[in-house]
Order: C-alpha cells, then structure tokens, then sequence
C-alpha cells in the first residue's frame, strides 16, 4: 500500500506540472474544479502504472509498451472527460504534447534514478572504506 501511494504521490507531481505547463501554452483553457481532480486522478493511475516496471517477470520493453498505452488511455479519457478533444486522434498538437511530455517524465526519471543510485553507491563505497580503515 506504501509503494502505491508513493507511485501516486510522484505521477500527481509530474501531473500537475504538466499540466500547468499546458494551462500556461494554452491560454483558452480554463481549469474547473473537476478538471483539477480529473488531471489529479489521471496522475496518480499513472504513476500508479509505472509500478509495472518493478515486475520482475516482465520484461522492460513490454513493460514500457503497457505503460505507454495505459498513459495515452487516461491521457485521452481525460480529453473528452475535459471535453478539450475535438477530434483527438487526428489533432497533431495532441500527439505532440503528449509525446513530449512523456519522453520528458521519462528523462526527469531516469536522471533522478541515476542520481539516486549514485548517491547510494557513494554512501556504500564510504561504509566499506570505514570497515576496512
């Protein structure tokens, strides 16, 4: 339960930045109460679906190809239930922002895993030095 709220926590982060960010490009959109929550909500099921990438018996291409489809899904849901689509699949603007944005997330995450991992090795190549002095 920790690990899906903590999944829940980061997607809402990237979420609602994004989706200032989309507010701030697209001036004609005016954010509602239920569009705050829907986004929110859609965040969270994101980031709730990179969970996949901690199942070991799934392979990390397969894992990415589930969870490129279950982002565009709550992407596009969120479109009409926003009614910001108007003819969604053929909108290049859409596709655009919508890869951009996930390439992004997924540049910003990999830069942070790698940072973390670094920061851990560090601290274990100190503790081994501690041992050994």
């Amino acid at each position: 339960m920790k690990k899906i709220l903590q999944y829940a926590c980061i997607g809402i982060g990237y979420g609602s930045f994004f989706y200032l960010m989309i507010l701030l490009y697209r001036q004609g959109i005016t954010p509602t109460r239920e569009s705050i929550l829907a986004t929110l909500f859609m965040s969270a099921l994101i980031g709730i679906s990179a969970i996949l990438f901690d199942i070991e018996k799934l392979n990390f291409l397969s894992a990415l190809i589930i969870h490129f489809i279950c982002t565009l899904s709550l992407a596009i849901g969120i479109m009409f239930y926003n009614e910001w689509a108007d003819d969604i699949m053929h909108d290049i603007e859409f596709w655009l922002i919508f890869i951009i944005i996930y390439v992004s997330v997924w540049a910003i995450s990999c830069i942070s895993n790698s940072l973390r991992v670094g920061k851990i090795n560090r601290a274990l190549s100190k503790k081994r030095a501690k041992k050994g002095s």
